[in-house]
């Protein structure tokens, strides 16, 4: 019977490093494909900034220009308005690019851990 139970005890040990180790490997491709994502989440988020950046400092420096320029009060204000409209553009635009990023999945849970079988007293 000792035998027997032995036999019993290491075949479940066995089961469970196996189901353990199944648990994890599971877990550490999930947890690969989340940072994968969140990842190219961050570097669209990253793209649509900069973009944004730069149409603004392209506004800046054209409204700039268009300010020194000017000599009227209709050219000033139609450099303030020209300028004001580039920015709700890139604006919009951005809005628009963030939007269209996929918005990350849950972050996978760690898995439980299983309990250890029990070794034979008898």
């Amino acid at each position: 019977p000792k035998a027997a139970a032995n036999q019993e005890y290491k075949a479940a040990l066995d089961k469970w490093k196996a189901d353990s180790q199944a648990a994890q490997s599971a877990f550490k491709a999930a947890m690969a494909d989340y940072l994968a994502k969140a990842k190219a989440n961050a570097a669209a988020r990253k793209s649509a900034n900069d973009a944004f950046k730069s149409a603004l400092e392209a506004a800046r420096t054209t409204y700039k220009s268009a300010i020194a320029a000017a000599t009227t009060a209709e050219a000033k204000t139609a450099a303030e308005n020209a300028r004001k409209a580039a920015v709700a553009a890139a604006t919009a635009a951005r809005d628009a690019a963030i939007k269209a990023i996929a918005a990350l999945p849950a972050k996978p849970a760690k898995p439980a851990e299983l309990p250890k079988p029990a070794k034979p007293t008898a």
